[in-house]
């Protein structure tokens, strides 16, 4: 009987499969937790019909991305494409959740993390901070669109300060992930 030979995929092929696949859980959590927040009455049905769109586009681009990853090219930078392309929609559908929830009032910020830890999945310093940095652009530039079209529901201070402070905290995430990322000889 024949040996079936084993297929070996690049890092970059495995790792875009990987996070495409761990953002199947995470849009399956977002979608949970809209459906629980449906059921408690807490959003309305407008609101349930937007968060469920914005959650179908990116489950729809994530699906995209898992199945061009699947497939072999000769070049292993599609996968870095792949990877940075699913960043570039996280940073988009955590402004659109940050701005539906009340901009600096949103508890939806930390969904922010998501592409800066899937940015360092990359293992590359470059592109773990831009990552941070297109994140904290869009962060703050979400929140003072909505607290100018809806001025007078935060103070100002508080406007620049929450966007300092959640800013701050996603170089330090970055930061801390560069840690862990960064190659080392040493072993313990």
């Amino acid at each position: 009987m024949a040996k079936k030979s084993l297929v070996v995929l690049s890092w970059l092929q495995t790792t875009a499969i990987r996070v495409t696949r761990v953002h199947f859980l995470f849009i399956a959590s977002y979608i949970l937790a809209t459906i629980v927040f449906d059921s408690w009455n807490l959003y309305t049905h407008e609101a349930v019909s937007q968060l469920w769109t914005a959650a179908g586009i990116l489950l729809a681009v994530n699906t995209v991305l898992w199945y061009i990853a699947r497939i072999r090219f000769s070049s292993s930078s599609i996968y870095v494409v792949i990877v940075l392309l699913l960043i570039l929609a996280d940073i988009i559908f955590a402004s659109y959740n940050v701005y539906w929830q009340r901009g600096l009032a949103s508890k939806a910020v930390v969904l922010f993390t998501v592409p800066i830890v899937t940015s360092a999945t990359l293992r590359s310093r470059s592109t773990l901070l831009a990552a941070t940095l297109l994140s904290a652009a869009a962060y703050s530039t979400t929140s003072v669109r909505y607290f100018f079209h809806n001025y007078g529901e935060a103070y100002r201070v508080e406007l620049w300060g929450t966007i300092g402070l959640y800013s701050a905290l996603f170089f330090v995430l970055a930061c801390l992930l560069l840690v862990i990322i960064l190659p080392t000889e040493e072993r313990f």
